[in-house]
């Protein structure tokens, strides 16, 4: 699926949590979150980075942004069937309400936090 390189490692963001599979189902279980799933080796990844920098302080009350590495948490990746990155999984309390994919602009990224203040769940929505 994805592949493992020599890249440089993302630096943290401030306000952004990066998950693993141990976390994963604590971070997204209450209030909505905005998961980036991405790469260190993925070019289009590396440039969402100052993006969501400058986003995160302007995010509505109680909505987070939190990130996960596809080439260290795989098995997230797969249950979540991540084909290309970067992809964005939006969840509210613990259930999926909406994918995007492709780098997000800052006004993309907050128009996806406001509408998921009042988003149900996706009828499909997988719990993690």
């Amino acid at each position: 699926m994805f592949t493992t390189s020599k890249h440089p490692v993302q630096p943290e963001i401030t306000g952004v949590e990066n998950l693993t599979e141990d976390s994963f189902a604590a971070a997204v279980a209450s209030g909505p979150v905005l998961v980036d799933f991405w790469a260190g080796w993925c070019g289009p990844c590396r440039s969402q980075m100052p993006i969501i920098a400058e986003t995160v302080a302007d995010l509505p009350e109680g909505v987070r942004i939190a990130k996960v590495n596809v080439d260290e948490q795989k098995a997230l990746a797969k249950r979540y069937q991540i084909s290309g990155i970067p992809a964005w999984v939006l969840f509210k309390d613990g259930k999926e309400v909406k994918r995007v994919s492709g780098v997000q602009s800052k006004e993309s990224l907050l128009a996806l936090a406001a509408s998921m203040k009042d988003a149900a769940p996706a009828d499909n929505a997988e719990t993690p």
